[in-house]
C-alpha cells in the first residue's frame, strides 16, 4: 500500500512524457547564438524573418494562408532542408511562437533560430 502512490506518479509522469512524444514527425527546432566558428553556405538553408503577425522570405511578405506551401516550395527550389529563423526587434513571444508553431508544419528537417534579435531594417 506504502508504494502504491509513488508508482502511480512514476506511471503518470511517463505515460505523459510517451503520449507528448509520438505527436509526430516534426522539424527539430535548435536556438543558435553568435558564432566565430564555421558557418554553413546560405545556400543551404531558407531564412525567414518573424516580422511580428506575419513572416517575410528575401525581404517579401508571405501570405498566412499558403504559408506551409510557400516555404515548402522554398525548400524545394533551393534543395534545402533547414530554414533558418531570425525574429525582428521587439517582435511579442507570442507572435514568435505561433511562427514557430506553424513552421514546424513544413518540410524542413530543423529550424535553426537565432538568439539574437534583427535590428528594424536590418536583413540577415
Amino acid at each position: 500500500m506504502k508504494y502504491r502512490l509513488p508508482l502511480l506518479l512514476v506511471v503518470i509522469c511517463l505515460g505523459s512524457v510517451l503520449y507528448a512524444d509520438g505527436g509526430g514527425d516534426y522539424a527539430r527546432i535548435s536556438f543558435v547564438g553568435p558564432s566565430k566558428g564555421k558557418t554553413p553556405s546560405r545556400e543551404q538553408f531558407v531564412m525567414l524573418v518573424i516580422e511580428g503577425p506575419y513572416i517575410t522570405y528575401e525581404k517579401d511578405r508571405i501570405p498566412d494562408a499558403s504559408l506551409v506551401e510557400y516555404v515548402n516550395s522554398a525548400l524545394k527550389v533551393k534543395g534545402a532542408s533547414y530554414l533558418a529563423v531570425y525574429v525582428r526587434e521587439g517582435i511579442k513571444f507570442g507572435d514568435v511562437v505561433k511562427a514557430i508553431d506553424t513552421l514546424r508544419k513544413t518540410d524542413a528537417k530543423d529550424i535553426g533560430v537565432s538568439t539574437v534579435e534583427l535590428a528594424v531594417g536590418r536583413q540577415p
